[in-house]
């Protein structure tokens, strides 16, 4: 009897902790799903944030566009008026080189004959740029800087153009840059992209000004720069090839007299001579 008294007391007592730990265990199951369901609400608080910032962006973005559109519209009309006033030439200044010889005397004896030959030369040279450009389509090469800061395109058609997958390729000598345009630019009507060197200090707004990143035009002598659409094909190229003029005057005389009283001199005989030469630097 005492052995059955005491078996019954332990299975009581067992009973009494499973129940114990069924509680615990009811309790933390509550806390957890209380946890989830507080996560999964700031998860879709979150999303709703990111949804929401993204539509704003978007927004921002077609303000953007809009904006870049009609800056490139008033930049075209100011660069229009600048070359109809000749404001900005595109010629490179010259370059002027003078060089004269100094002037060689014989010794005077008394009541000697007397020669004195002058000769003087004067050497000028001045250097400028001769373009040459093609567009086979709508979009052109409308300037090249000969310092090597940009490249300008020009829509002269009445349809919007889309640039994805086109390249400019400038060749300098040996040196070769190459730019391809992202897919998502396009040129509207009478559009102008200039597209700068990254060492020119731009800043970069596209579609209107492109920045190269890393890379810059290479300039030569004679340089070249062409447009190829997304399957290769030249669709415009414009070549710059520099030019100088040199000039080259020189003068002889020669001077003869006798030496008198009063020391006066006859003056004998005088030639001119005068050469200019055109020379293509290649």
């Amino acid at each position: 009897m005492r052995a059955n008294r005491e078996e019954i007391e332990m299975l009581y007592e067992n009973k009494i902790r499973v129940r114990d730990l069924e509680k615990l265990l009811d309790v933390e199951r509550q806390r957890h799903a209380d946890e989830r369901a507080s996560l999964e609400a700031e998860l879709q608080q979150l999303r709703d944030e990111m949804a929401n910032q993204l539509q704003e962006y978007q927004d921002l973005m077609d303000i953007k566009v809009a904006l870049d559109l009609e800056i490139a519209a008033y930049r075209k009309l100011l660069e229009s008026e600048e070359a109809r006033l000749n404001i900005s030439p595109m010629q490179s200044p010259g370059i002027r080189v003078v060089r004269s010889t100094p002037v060689r005397r014989t010794p005077v004896r008394a009541g000697k004959r007397k020669r004195t030959t002058l000769e003087e030369s004067e050497e000028s040279s001045m250097s400028n740029y001769n373009v040459t450009s093609h567009a086979k389509g709508e979009i052109e090469i409308s300037e090249v800087c000969p310092d090597g800061k940009y490249v300008k395109l020009h829509n002269k058609g009445n349809k919007e153009m889309m640039l994805g997958g086109w390249q400019l390729v400038r060749r300098a000598g040996e040196l070769e840059t190459s730019f391809k345009f992202h897919r998502s630019v396009k040129m509207e009507p009478g559009a102008t992209i200039t597209v700068w060197s990254s060492d020119s200090g731009q800043t970069h707004e596209p579609p209107s000004n492109i920045v190269l990143k890393g890379q810059k035009w290479f300039v030569a002598d004679t340089m070249s720069t062409t447009l190829l659409n997304s399957t290769g094909e030249e669709m415009a190229a414009s070549e710059r090839r520099r030019q100088q003029l040199s000039s080259t005057s020189s003068r002889h005389r020669e001077v003869s007299g006798y030496l008198a009283s009063h020391r006066s001199l006859d003056i004998g005989s005088e030639e001119l001579y005068h050469q200019q030469v055109f020379k293509n630097i290649t």
